[in-house]
């Protein structure tokens, strides 16, 4: 059953939206690919008016925004999975317990940079190949 927006796309009296679909492909080897587009038409007409990049900062933000929130989740999930009391404790605190949120701050951004330092240079690479190639092909054409 696919999500249900927060949101309606498009231009709104107070806001302006668009939708990023992701697609994830993970081979019998392991390997695993992505791609991200926008959903639609009306996605690419609202992007393109909201700004020099054409709505590439606002995905970007965007999609880094979910990444981080989804790999703060993750870690919390293992977390609580390793710890029989963490659950207790979250449930007895008035507030979010705050040594919680420090630990939990310091060993997602510590997950990301490794993931991070693992992929930025084959991405960089296929993102200057890409645009090279773009480049080789307008001028050649």
């Amino acid at each position: 059953m696919p999500i249900e927006p927060q949101w309606p796309k498009g231009k709104q009296s107070t806001y302006d939206a668009f939708v990023i679909e992701v697609g994830v492909r993970k081979d019998h080897t392991g390997e695993w690919r992505s791609y991200r587009r926008l959903q639609g038409a009306q996605d690419f007409t609202v992007a393109e008016k909201m700004g020099p990049s054409g709505g590439m900062e606002e995905a970007t933000f965007a999609l880094l925004f979910e990444t981080v929130r989804s790999e703060a989740m993750l870690q919390l999930l293992v977390m609580l999975s390793s710890d029989p009391n963490l659950q207790g404790k979250i449930i007895s605190a008035q507030n979010a317990p705050e040594e919680l949120i420090e630990k939990l701050c310091a060993v997602t951004l510590k997950q990301l940079k490794l993931s991070l330092d693992k992929v930025i240079p084959g991405i960089v690479r296929e993102a200057v190949e890409q645009v090279h190639d773009e480049l080789r092909n307008e001028t050649s054409g």
